[in-house]
């Protein structure tokens, strides 16, 4: 939610002027929706903006936030500048400043803005303000400036800044006041509410279909639409998720975002357009697969997800890079020029004299991850869920900070324990031993939380109850799973799941973070973030975002997909 009201805000933290009020007042309309002309690729809504903005503003995640190594990066962003750019053009428009001031001044309380061009921030923005706030702020005071125009028996005001020719407009009519950047917006939307039959947001079949599934409106309402969003360059460069191929087959999406005291929830609804639909055709109805895996996330899990149905190159995949040999990744693509040090000629160093140059180098001998008997294990399966645990373990006082990890699948038969472990220790046996000699498994505990342990170089543990295997690289996340066993299967029907617990890893992540990037410090020149450099983007970027938003304890989604339609509920549970 605040992701969003900052957003918000940005946009209408500009100068524009206000006209009088005009005649009684009339019954509001019952969504704003209906005012706004058709093709905005964004809509906002709010039963009361005002409300956002003050609990927005006095919040101490904006006065934390303001104070981060976040904002600090953000604010040397090519975004953050552009953004900067058209608010300054906005306040020569409209002669006064853009302050948080102004932005109360004209937050009223059913509130609606439509983005109608996201790379000039084109909008046209509509609230409920009773006429003596309308006239009691600096909007007012500044109208002499402006043009007046009429239409449909209704005056409005328009101003161009000459330098840019960046336009504001306003009006005010019934208690609504409508600030826009574009004329053409502003004497539409009085069109309409002068009673003239218009083309509206609110006829548009994107718009209707994707409310009518999204049902009630929340504290926020955010309405996308994705056709169009997708074709914009500018969407595509600041899209942060960077998958704009997967959006293409969706038409529209609407989230509403409903605040208390315990959450922050979000409600998504995403329409697949009919081509898409086609493709994948009408989802199976949901069985217990995914409440049967989300029953077996310990309380001591840090990051879980879980997901039916997937495939077997997947669930080796998990296997293999979590548990059974993890390796390092393939890093980001550098988008930079590498850096060059001068120097006067010399190549190599002291240690180098030790470096033989008539005789090749040694050729590696390590062995390789033979997956061929677990992959055919893992088909003869048929998988029909799996689930991902990670968490991190730093003691108090440890210099370092590990992981732990398990995988646990769910087949349509029992699986037979001694070929699981066949199969593991074909996979990893390679990898551990010469020939497999002295690789063995060794059984550890008792019970309902007996597993099997390789007795070799590496952290590998297992255990077969029933339909569910468990694979780790250690005791330890085998046994929490477990412990889980005995508990009720809920009622998370659905495709997808996913959970972060903030409050229980944060600590460990960051201090995990720092010792990876602290050796930069003394390459580049130590210092925090706030000191003299770029902020290290895990340990002082991300860790400061993670502060500022402290209260948040954990984050959950829930994915449902029905087909045409696709369903999320994203939950922010809030420290008390």
């Amino acid at each position: 939610m605040k992701r969003h009201t900052v957003w918000v805000l940005g946009l209408l933290s500009v100068a524009l002027a206000v006209t009088p009020q005009g005649p009684a007042p009339q019954p509001a309309c019952s969504t704003l929706a209906k005012l706004m002309p058709g093709g905005p690729l964004l809509y906002v809504e709010s039963p009361d903006f005002a409300g956002l903005v003050r609990d927005w503003h006095n919040s101490p995640e904006k006065k934390a936030w303001l104070a981060s190594d976040n904002y600090q990066a953000f604010s040397r962003s090519r975004l953050f500048l552009r953004l900067g750019e058209a608010r300054e053009e906005f306040a020569g428009a409209a002669g006064v400043p853009p302050d948080i001031a102004l932005l109360e001044s004209v937050a009223g309380s059913e509130s609606a803005l439509g983005i109608y061009d996201i790379g000039k921030l084109e909008f046209l923005y509509i609230t409920r303000l009773p006429s003596a706030r309308v006239i009691d702020n600096a909007l007012w005071r500044g109208k002499e400036k402006f043009e007046p125009r009429r239409v449909a028996d209704i005056t409005y005001y328009v101003h161009t800044e000459p330098s840019k020719g960046r336009l504001a407009a306003l009006a005010t009519y019934n208690d609504y006041l409508l600030l826009a950047t574009r004329e053409d917006l502003i004497a539409g939307a009085l069109a309409v509410l002068s009673g003239k039959a218009m083309h509206t947001l609110a006829d548009e079949p994107w718009f209707a279909a994707a409310t009518a599934a999204a049902g009630q409106r929340g504290d926020l309402r955010l309405a996308l639409n994705l056709t169009s969003l997708v074709k914009a360059p500018h969407f595509r460069s600041y899209w942060i998720q960077r998958n704009v191929p997967e959006l293409r087959q969706y038409t529209a999406e609407v989230t509403d975002i409903r605040r208390s005291a315990e959450e922050i929830r979000e409600e998504r609804v995403l329409l697949r357009s009919a081509t898409a639909s086609a493709l994948t055709g009408q989802a199976s109805a949901e069985d217990a697969t995914l409440a049967n895996l989300l029953r077996l996330v310990p309380a001591s899990g840090g990051v879980y997800r879980a997901w039916r149905a997937p495939s077997v190159d997947q669930a080796l995949e998990l296997l293999a890079g979590k548990v059974l040999s993890p390796r390092v990744g393939r890093g980001v693509v550098p988008t930079r020029a590498p850096s060059v040090t001068l120097s006067e000629g010399e190549t190599g160093g002291e240690g180098d004299l030790e470096t033989r140059i008539d005789v090749p180098p040694l050729a590696s001998v390590g062995g390789t991850f033979e997956p061929e008997a677990l992959r055919k294990l893992l088909t003869a399966a048929k998988l029909e869920g799996a689930l991902q645990l990670e968490s991190t373990r730093g003691l108090p006082g440890d210099v370092f900070v590990g992981t732990q990890s398990a995988i646990v699948l769910q087949g349509a038969g029992d699986w037979e324990g001694e070929a699981v472990r066949s199969a593991l220790l074909s996979a990893v046996g390679g990898l551990w031993t010469t020939s497999h000699l002295g690789a063995k498994w060794v059984e550890r505990g008792a019970g309902e939380t007996g597993y099997s342990e390789f007795d070799g170089l590496t952290h590998l543990a297992m255990a077969a109850r029933g339909r569910i295997l468990i694979v780790g690289n250690g005791g330890e996340p085998v046994v929490a799973v477990l412990k889980q066993m005995s508990g009720a299967v809920g009622k998370e029907g659905g495709v997808y799941a996913a959970g972060f617990r903030h409050a229980a890893e944060r600590s460990d992540i960051v201090r995990m973070t720092r010792l990876i990037e602290a050796p930069f410090a003394q390459q580049f020149g130590g210092g925090g973030g706030l000191g003299g450099h770029e902020p290290w983007f895990f340990s002082e970027n991300l860790a400061s975002l993670s502060l500022s938003l402290a209260r948040v304890e954990s984050e959950s989604i829930l994915v449902r997909d029905r087909g045409p339609l696709v369903s999320q509920t994203v939950i922010y549970r809030l420290s008390k």
